[in-house]
């Protein structure tokens, strides 16, 4: 484990399997959410924190749901107290893909405040495609009573219909059961309300799309590694690249932060 720390007290925890971040506590509160039955091991990402995904997300291509970054063990680079740096070794890239690459992410903490920053380029003479998420699961007290502002007027991909494409209508996105879009061109400004939490501005660069998602409470009783009340506690909002994959031509780079 790695720990960030603000000058005013703020906290960070980030684990070398999957450069997960897993804990992000400020004001006195845990800002993301962590189930007590998904624990840091080798080869399998946590349900909770962010997971990193890349080189695809979720289900989008041929690799593994959301590819493999997130179950591969990252090198530390650089470290200073409010600020990590860690890589994730090119040959720990599975069979399935063949493309030489880089992939980076920084972790920076203030009070008040946490960015992640994901860099990759294309090291090798062939283009490639990919996608990729930040995959952060924010606390809530009672997602019932949560609001998710700033997407108004937005095309969204609903995974719940068969992905057909719809219009947001409503001011703020609210959930009362299960949720799972693809918000495509989304702003870079969105804002959550969650009583008994302060407000939460989230600001993505890069990232062109917005995932919002929360698994209901049927769907979190058929996960296994989430308490099945825990539906309650958490939302997903995540910064990606997902209704349309990024082509990296050889020499270029990519870079993406929320």
């Amino acid at each position: 484990m790695i720990e960030l720390r603000s000058p005013g007290g703020d906290r960070g925890v980030l684990s070398l399997e999957g450069a997960q971040l897993l804990s992000w506590q400020s004001g006195g509160s845990e800002q993301l959410y962590h189930s007590a039955l998904s624990q840091p091991a080798p080869g399998r990402a946590v349900r909770g924190g962010v997971p990193v995904c890349f080189p695809q997300f979720s289900d989008r291509g041929p690799l593994q749901k959301h590819g493999f970054a997130r179950v591969k063990r990252w090198d530390l680079v650089e470290a200073s107290g409010d600020r990590v740096r860690l890589a994730l070794p090119a040959a720990s890239a599975p069979a399935g893909w063949s493309h030489p690459f880089s992939l980076v992410l920084d972790a920076s903490i203030g009070d008040g405040w946490l960015e992640l920053q994901l860099e990759t380029a294309n090291t090798g003479s062939q283009s490639f495609d990919f996608t990729a998420a930040l995959h952060t699961y924010l606390a809530v007290a009672d997602v019932r009573l949560a609001r998710v502002e700033g997407l108004r007027g937005c095309s969204y991909e609903d995974a719940l219909d068969g992905m057909r494409l719809k219009r947001e209508e409503q001011q703020a996105v609210c959930f009362a059961g299960e949720l799972d879009r693809v918000y495509c061109q989304s702003p870079a400004s969105l804002h959550l309300d969650a009583p008994g939490l302060p407000g939460r501005r989230i600001v993505q660069t890069g990232f062109v799309d917005t995932v919002v998602w929360n698994p209901g409470p049927a769907k979190a009783a058929s996960l296994g590694d989430m308490p099945p009340e825990d539906w309650l506690r958490m939302v997903c909002i995540e910064a990606a690249v997902a209704a349309a994959p990024i082509r990296l031509a050889p020499g270029q780079a990519w870079r993406g932060s929320s």
